[in-house]
Parts: C-alpha cells; structure tokens; sequence
C-alpha cells in the first residue's frame, strides 16, 4: 500500500486480490483505497445534533451549497438558519 497525501493507493490487481494492503507495485497505475463502511451522509454538525439532542433528520446543507462531500463541508446551513435547532 502507497500513501500519498495520507490517501492510501494500491494497484488494481491488488485492490481485486484482496491484496490491497500488501501492494507495493509502484510501476503500476494506482487507485485511491476506498474507506471501510458506508459513506458519511450528513454534515458535521447535523452528527453533533443527532449524538446529542437526539434529533433525527435528513441532512440537506450540502445538498442546498451544491457540495457533495459532506464530511469537509465547513460551513453548515443549519448554522444560518437555525431551522434544525
């Protein structure tokens, strides 16, 4: 496994072996090592709430910024709005 940027990288071949972790083809092309689990689907702040006030809503901050990576969003629309309060 290479990492660049602390991405880990590994070579197709390794990533179908089930070798990922292992591979140490540099000569070959690499791709990005996908995280375990599933993705995250709501915002910062919209996972502080549901931890701590019990609120259970659909995160929809990213999707009203046209940003769909919700994990390095920085700003939060519920900030703003406070309509998630």
């Amino acid at each position: 496994m290479v990492l660049i940027a602390e991405k880990k990288y590994a070579c197709e071949a390794c990533i179908k072996g089930h070798r990922a972790s292992v591979c140490q083809h540099t000569d070959r092309p690499l791709f990005e090592i996908k995280r375990k689990g599933r993705p995250v689907s709501q915002c910062q702040h919209c996972r502080e709430l549901r931890k701590t006030k019990q609120v259970h809503v659909k995160c929809m901050c990213a999707l009203r910024n046209n940003d769909s990576d919700y994990a390095s969003s920085s700003t939060c629309e519920c900030d703003r709005t406070g309509s998630r309060l």
